[in-house]
């Protein structure tokens, strides 16, 4: 506005306001420009009508103002009883410092009326003009940008503005990365970063002029589509064996063409898992990567992702690719004992697990022979049972001399491997009484009935039969129509292993020699029956 149109007037009632009147906190000259006067106020109802009034700093507050200003209007919203009015520039023939006083009214007709409300630093003033960032949007292959400006001294009197040569600007990139330059003789200033994150960028001087800042400028990076290019996407493995996930990281340049994107940090993990432990490796030069888990479970999906951290603008970082692992189950038996009695019988003790799966299954165990523990085996009973539980076979008919193991088929409708146990050999040196015999035959009641007889042994994997000597051999005697035999005498074998012992005769009967209880490294042994008549 012109000298002329600014309206003269004196405050109706200088001092202090009606209670229920709008409350002035400050007036004040605005940052952008320091010609337009700034009022912020606290307030009830709407506000009617703003008069300022402006005075050389240190004049009486009983001169006449040398401006009177009423054209407001509300320019930024604090809250619903707070805002702040702007006025338009103010056109004064003398540059300095102003005294503002001000009266506002609300629609209510309550005027408040506040002296020394503020000051008017009316004086030329540093202006940064046409501030521009260029690219507003960098992408992955062009992520330097450029601040430009011009630094200029603006004249509120008349609106003139001229270069500042040699003003130092300050910029700040990315937020809150710095840097410095300063202006030619036109007043012009440049300035270029390779930005990593975007966000607001601006310029500021502060010198012997006073401050000045430009727009902030919202850089925002453009994110390249990305995607995996996988080796594999499926795998079959056994237990305990490592997924080697490899590949190709890409994103799509501004000619759509896809190209390798070097140092990028992965992870790979069972996919829509939160709490679990992810593999994670970062892409070579060529955009390469492996990674590398081991799964568990029949069946599972791992994910191949962009770790959450760091955050990275230039790319799109939800992509994803899916990797589908199959794992055959192994199994181990984790335990196998066999011990034989003297009458040839095993008892089995064993215990399967499954190895990469959670299960207790029930399966089929079978117990095997082999007289060489090499070929020909045989399974001698099949033992149901579940992964994870012992189990107990007792009295099991075995051999003299052999070779036993525990063998487990598998399952390919459950994708579980079969195994087998280590293979343990049982054995026991066999006896017998050779030549038994029970003489005379027939015997007349009340005579003597010899039983005589040599014990022999033969040691395993031995063809050779020797005397078995120093060892007790029992006399069984059963009589005609029983079942039932009755211990009649123990003997001691000689050193030839012979033995004789003689009975009274009674009654008709069978008589056999038994090595019946012998050490734990023989097996029970005896002679042939022999049927006596007794007249």
């Amino acid at each position: 506005m012109t000298a002329a149109a600014v309206m003269f007037s004196t405050f109706a009632i200088p001092g202090t306001a009606h209670a229920a009147g709008p409350n002035v906190k400050e007036a004040y000259g605005d940052q952008a420009d320091w010609s337009v006067l700034d009022v912020r106020l606290n307030y009830s109802g709407e506000i009617d009508k703003i008069t300022a009034s402006l005075r050389p700093v240190g004049s009486d507050a009983s001169d006449a103002p040398v401006a009177t200003v009423t054209d407001f209007k509300l320019t930024y919203y604090v809250s619903p009883w707070e805002g702040v009015w702007s006025s338009q520039p103010i056109h004064l023939d003398t540059l300095g410092d102003y005294t503002v006083d001000i009266e506002a009214t609300n629609t209510a007709g309550e005027t408040t009326v506040q002296q020394d409300a503020g000051k008017l630093h009316y004086q030329k003033q540093p202006v940064i003009s046409g501030f521009a960032v260029t690219p507003e949007q960098p992408d992955i292959e062009h992520k330097t940008v450029t601040a430009t400006g011009d630094m200029v001294v603006r004249d509120p009197r008349t609106r003139e503005t001229v270069p500042l040569p040699g003003a130092t600007v300050d910029l700040t990139f990315d937020q809150n990365q710095d840097a410095t330059t300063v202006t030619d003789d036109a007043g012009h200033f440049s300035a270029s970063h390779e930005t990593t994150a975007g966000g607001w960028t601006f310029a500021q001087y502060e010198g012997d002029l006073g401050f000045a800042m430009s727009p902030w400028i919202d850089v925002r990076p453009k994110a390249a589509p990305t995607r995996f290019v996988l080796d594999r996407s499926s795998f079959h493995v056994v237990a305990n064996e490592k997924v080697a996930v490899t590949g190709t990281l890409q994103y799509q340049s501004g000619d759509s063409s896809w190209k390798p994107l070097p140092g990028i940090p992965l992870e790979m993990d069972y996919k829509d898992c939160t709490t679990c432990n992810p593999a994670e490796a970062t892409t070579d030069a060529d955009g390469r990567f492996s990674l590398e888990k081991y799964p568990w479970g029949s069946k599972s999906t791992f994910e191949v992702a962009f770790t959450p951290y760091p955050y990275n603008p230039f790319i799109q970082r939800t992509t994803t690719a899916d990797v589908s692992v199959a794992v055959t189950a192994t199994t181990k038996f984790t335990e196998f004992t066999a011990a034989m009695d003297k009458y040839a019988q095993l008892e089995i003790t064993g215990s399967l697990d499954a190895i990469g799966r959670d299960t207790s299954d029930q399966v089929s165990v079978d117990i095997q022979y082999s007289a060489n523990g090499t070929s020909g085996w045989t399974t001698q009973k099949t033992v149901k049972t579940r992964f994870g539980s012992q189990f107990v076979v007792e009295k099991l008919p075995g051999y003299t001399d052999g070779y036993w193991r525990l063998r487990y088929a598998g399952s390919t409708t459950k994708d579980i491997k079969g195994t087998v146990s280590k293979s343990l050999r049982k054995n026991r040196a066999v006896t017998r009484v050779k030549d038994a015999n029970a003489s005379p035959e027939p015997v007349y009641k009340g005579r003597t009935i010899t039983v005589k007889g040599i014990l022999q042994d033969r040691q395993p994997g031995s063809s050779t039969w020797k005397a078995y000597g120093g060892k007790k051999v029992q006399i069984l005697f059963r009589p005609k129509g029983q079942t039932t035999w009755y211990l009649m005498a123990t003997v001691t074998t000689k050193t030839n292993g012979s033995f004789s012992k003689g009975f009274t005769a009674k009654q008709d009967g069978t008589w056999v020699p038994v090595h019946l209880y012998p050490d734990s490294r023989h097996f029970v042994g005896s002679g042939r029956e022999d049927y006596v008549d007794v007249r």
